[in-house]
């Protein structure tokens, strides 16, 4: 039988998840710096724009989750994520895609039951009050919080870290590498905040 993910197939969907990752990613952090401005400048919330986060939250883990399956394979990777960050994505992403049976215990204060499965149980010990269910999470610490403990100034450092090692390895695909959006977050000394308003165009 011919070995289908041969080291250039891999070096792809490398790439290919971490694209997806960080597509997914600026599309979720630009919804969560419109409504933490929406705060700031006590505007009201718009109809549906907490759904609209929810989902592509979701997403966001979900690409995330590919990424990590990739860089699992052989050739093995140099790029080694946070025991932390690798765990936390993994809980998250499998808490979201079964929120049937886990919303009800995480979205409850205080929690009432334990939770059913292995990677809720892992979560819930190293977040006791906290929920995965929030995707407009916010610190001016640490920006946007992809989960309670991975901010997404760290997951674009991974992807930078992996798109890099892929092409060193195969420069040929780098014409598959998507211009990146422009940040919707301003820096002020160690802080993340939303930019102004018009330049968010939260309307």
């Amino acid at each position: 039988m011919v070995e289908y993910f041969i080291p250039l197939m891999v070096w792809r969907q490398r790439l290919l998840w971490a694209q997806a990752t960080r597509r997914q990613l600026g599309r979720w952090e630009r919804l969560v710096a419109i409504a933490v401005r929406r705060d700031l400048d006590k505007r009201e919330s718009v109809d549906g724009a907490f759904w609209l986060a929810e989902s592509e939250h979701h997403l966001l883990l979900a690409a995330a989750r590919s990424l990590l399956r990739a860089l699992e394979l052989e050739p093995q990777s140099a790029v080694i994520s946070d025991t932390v960050m690798r765990d936390e994505l993994q809980e998250v992403r499998d808490l979201l895609e079964h929120w049937d049976e886990n919303m009800p215990v995480f979205n409850v204060t205080p929690r009432k039951v334990d939770p059913p499965h292995p990677s809720g149980r892992a979560f819930a010990e190293r977040n006791p009050h906290r929920t995965p269910y929030n995707p407009e999470a916010w610190s001016n610490v640490g920006g946007a919080q992809v989960t309670p403990n991975v901010t997404a100034p760290a997951l674009h450092d991974l992807l930078d870290a992996v798109e890099a090692e892929v092409l060193e390895v195969s420069p040929e695909l780098a014409r598959f590498v998507e211009v990146r959006a422009e940040t919707p977050w301003m820096r002020h000394g160690e802080e993340w905040w939303p930019r102004p308003w018009a330049e968010l165009d939260g309307n």
